[in-house]
């Protein structure tokens, strides 16, 4: 137990650690986060009283209990990090150094929790203050001070190298220091390298390389913002050689990077938006040297703390988007934050917060639909009839000349969604066929409310038919009256129709039906969240109960597996369970993989939303092949989505595709179900699923992988994957 508890604490100690460099990019990649440590031993003196710092910032908040949560991110240490490295690169080594070093540390840290406190009230980050008013406050008191002394490291750089690594290393310092490259990218490049301390063109070259391999948007926007930045400053100034020997253009990379793909979707408005960002960074910071100069003190990333935390408060606070959209929940890379929101939008941009269900059981057909020819024209124009038919599309059966020849007339109709009987009209006669009454129009009516500003109207209901009264509480899909031919009806059908308004008459709103299928030629079609068309025959979803019981992963639930795989005779265990998060968002975890896959089940289907983890895990490989399941077996039912692109393709092409993405997406990922087989059409014991998941582009497929899924008495028995020739199969053994 001892050992697990010291296992925990370093993991937490480690990750704290690593995430605390590559924060300044706001980013969680520990390739990235590496590179940036190597990077910041350059200078082994800074990059050695910058780990000093940092596990100092990192014990202390440990100690004091700050949020492991954030601690773990990074969040709370960075600016700790960031003193120490500034601290090690001008000053000597002593005992009083570090004791130094050791309060300003606990000081910076204290104050990176405090300014997050006033911060979060904004939702805003602390970015670079703490470390600002720290190293100020530092220059200050040690101007005074005789405590340390001022380094010399830096002054003699050949002799250091020498010392360190010999001619050779000169050699090559020397070769790269002389690179015949343009004066703006030498600039780049040690600007990188400025970001932590280090003044050369080393660091920025492993910086530069680590951002690429982290992202290629924010290497993109950091190459725009710096260029536009750089040659802005030199309009400004006549020159840009305070840029070349203070190295502090990384304000013009930074800026570009969070406002450009950070904290706002990445798009062609993000990427002018940080192209205009970058001269107002140049007058900042013309105007900053000139006030901070005549202190005599640095003004390292202030022009861009600034700035950046001026615009997301006026971002915030805009009463329209405009297409610069921010990013609310953040996935730590321009990417992944892009690739999420397309995603997000492609699968529920037409999701409504209330889900509206068909008001019938079986299947009807449209006989008026959207802007009907008959009676559905302009502020009733977002409405449904619906009839009975037969195979030929007849709505009676002969002789026709009675409401009760009518298919429709008497069947159940039932609420949409739960909500009040907000009115009702329960005093109308049904027509004779071929008949209307035109002084109550709408014949007998129940009107329910669901929400403030949803109304739900059902019109020409038969009279005497209603199970409910006003005032009284319905459920989704009970009974409340029955089809009748009333009002302006020539025959039995029911018209239905959503309105903000709860008055018989209100004017119609376009919302759609959450889920149901259209049967055409024997063939059925999933729809979701659309609008039934005129002429289509329609039902809702009628829910299998061993698909119901198979995908209900309520929080405590196990499931247990024995895998094997084709190429090899291996097999390994598996145990996956169900837990609810503080949010109330369920997710399967898996105890051997530590991977989370978050999901939905709403009763009608179940649709993966979120995956963290490992991506060689079966857990990912089931997100990807139960992606999304209707709960109601149809016969070869086929069911379409869109996968997200990062995490499931990391060829060159999708290396390729991350430059020009927020501008043009070329590779798709999309999912695809279907009901293979079952041993009952009606009353199903075993259901086969397969499903697939598809990367493609112009030129064709790139990736696919095969999955099947077997439900039998009530669970799912095995779940298969097959990709490149090879098989996994995994055999439920709870």
């Amino acid at each position: 137990m001892l050992a697990a508890h010291r296992k925990h604490a370093l993991k937490f100690f480690a990750d704290s650690f690593i995430h605390s460099y590559s924060q300044m990019f706001f980013s969680d990649n520990r390739t990235f986060a590496y590179l940036i440590l190597l990077s910041s031993f350059v200078n082994p003196y800074s990059g050695f009283s910058g780990v000093f710092a940092l596990t100092s910032g990192i014990l202390i908040a440990w100690w004091l209990g700050f949020n492991k949560t954030y601690l773990q991110t990074g969040v709370y240490s960075f600016n700790s990090l960031m003193i120490g490295l500034v601290m090690g690169l001008y000053f000597n080594f002593s005992i009083q150094f570090f004791i130094i070093l050791f309060v300003i540390s606990v000081f910076t840290t204290l104050l990176s929790k405090a300014i997050a406190i006033v911060f979060s009230k904004y939702n805003l980050p602390i970015l670079a203050f703490p470390f600002l008013l720290s190293v100020w406050a530092l220059i200050v008191t040690l101007r005074t001070s005789s405590v340390v002394t001022l380094s010399q490291t830096g002054i003699f750089v050949n002799n250091e190298l020498y010392s360190l690594g010999g001619i050779h290393l000169v050699e090559w310092f020397q070769y790269l220091d002389a690179l015949p490259i343009p004066r703006w990218a030498d600039a780049y490049f040690k600007s990188l390298g400025a970001i932590y301390f280090q003044y050369n063109i080393i660091s920025g070259l492993l910086i530069a390389v680590g951002l690429l391999i982290y992202s290629r948007i924010a290497f993109t926007l950091s190459l725009v913002g710096f260029v536009t930045g750089y040659y802005f400053f030199q309009f400004l100034n006549g020159s840009a050689e305070p840029l070349n020997y203070n190295f502090i253009g990384f304000n013009y990379i930074l800026s570009a990077i969070c406002i450009g793909g950070f904290f706002l979707i990445p798009s062609p408005k993000s990427y002018l938006l940080a192209l205009l960002t970058a001269p107002i960074i140049a007058i900042m910071h013309t105007s900053m040297m000139v006030v901070f100069g005549s202190f005599q003190l640095p003004i390292y990333s202030l022009p861009f703390n600034i700035i950046l935390i001026v615009l997301l408060l006026t971002l915030k606070y805009r009463t329209e988007s405009n297409q610069l959209e921010l990013v609310w929940i953040q996935q730590f890379s321009p990417e992944k934050n892009l690739y999420k929101h397309r995603n997000g939008k492609d699968r529920f941009s037409n999701q409504s917060y209330f889900h509206i269900h068909l008001p019938f059981f079986g299947e009807w057909y449209v006989s008026q639909g959207h802007e009907g020819n008959i009676t559905h024209k302009g502020e009733w124009k977002y409405a449904w009839d619906f009839v009975v038919t037969d195979d030929m599309k007849i709505t009676f059966r002969l002789p026709g000349t009675a409401v009760s020849d009518f298919y429709g007339y008497n069947a159940p109709v039932l609420a949409p969604a739960a909500g009040y009987v907000y009115d009702l009209v329960d005093e109308v006669e049904d027509n004779p066929i071929g008949e209307v009454n035109l002084e109550h129009n709408w014949g007998n009516t129940l009107i329910i409310k669901h929400s403030d500003a949803l109304y739900s109207k059902i019109s020409h209901l038969r009279k005497g038919s209603f199970k409910v009264k006003p005032g009284e509480y319905v459920y989704k899909g009970q009974v409340v009256a029955a089809c009748g031919s009333s009002g302006r009806s020539p025959e039995p059908h029911i018209h239905f129709q959503l309105q903000a308004t709860p008055f018989v008459g209100s004017k119609t709103m376009k919302y759609p039906i959450s889920y149901y299928v259209e049967k055409k030629e024997g063939e059925y079609t999933f729809h979701s969240f659309d609008y039934p068309e005129e002429r289509s025959t329609i039902s809702g979803i009628q829910i299998t109960p061993i698909l119901k019981s198979a995908f209900d992963f309520i929080p405590g639930k196990e499931l247990k597996f024995e895998v094997s795989r084709s190429d090899h005779n291996k097999k390994q265990l598996l145990r996956w369970e169900v837990f609810t998060d503080a949010y109330n968002h369920t997710y399967l975890y898996c105890h051997q993989s530590k991977a989370y896959a978050y999901f939905v089940n709403n009763g009608t289907v179940h649709y993966f939303t979120d995956f963290y983890g490992d991506k060689k895990s079966l857990l990912y490989q089931f997100y990807l092949g139960a992606y999304k399941i209707v709960l109601g077996y149809y016969d070869r039912l086929e069911v379409s989505d869109v996968l997200p692109m990062s995490g499931f393709y990391s060829g060159v092409a999708k290396f390729l595709q991350d430059f020009i993405a927020p501008f043009y997406i070329y590779l798709k990922a999309d999912y695809s179900s279907k009901f293979k087989s079952t041993d009952d059409p009606h009353q199903p014991s075993l259901v086969v699923i397969e499903s697939s998941a598809t990367v493609h582009a112009a030129s064709g497929i790139l990736k696919r992988m095969d999955f099947e899924i077997s439900v039998a008495q009530g669970k799912i028995s095995t779940f298969k994957v097959t990709h490149h020739h090879h098989t996994i199969t995994a055999e439920c053994i709870s």
